[in-house]
């Protein structure tokens, strides 16, 4: 079994249902679940493109520096766009 942190940090694309148009991003913060050995959500907060005048490149700056600080918070990984290390 791996060793996990209490705690990580991804970010991650927001859709709106039913037809899956990208609306925004989302910086998520995960916790493990020794029992599971698993990662569970435990707080979620939204860009929205529509908040950032429809730029994209700006909604995903303020995620992305949003995650470094709560990573740094939670001392914990910032897995940034790319959560393929965190599920191994």
């Amino acid at each position: 079994m791996t060793e996990h942190e209490d705690y990580c940090v991804s970010i991650r694309k927001s859709y709106r249902a039913p037809d899956s148009t990208p609306v925004g991003c989302a910086v998520v913060l995960w916790a493990w679940s020794g029992y599971d050995e698993t990662w569970w959500y435990a707080a979620r907060r939204e860009y929205l493109f529509a908040d950032y005048n429809g730029s994209r490149r700006k909604a995903l700056r303020q995620a992305r520096r949003d995650a470094r600080k709560l990573a740094g918070i939670f001392a914990c990984t910032n897995h940034d766009t790319n959560e393929k290390g965190m599920w191994q």
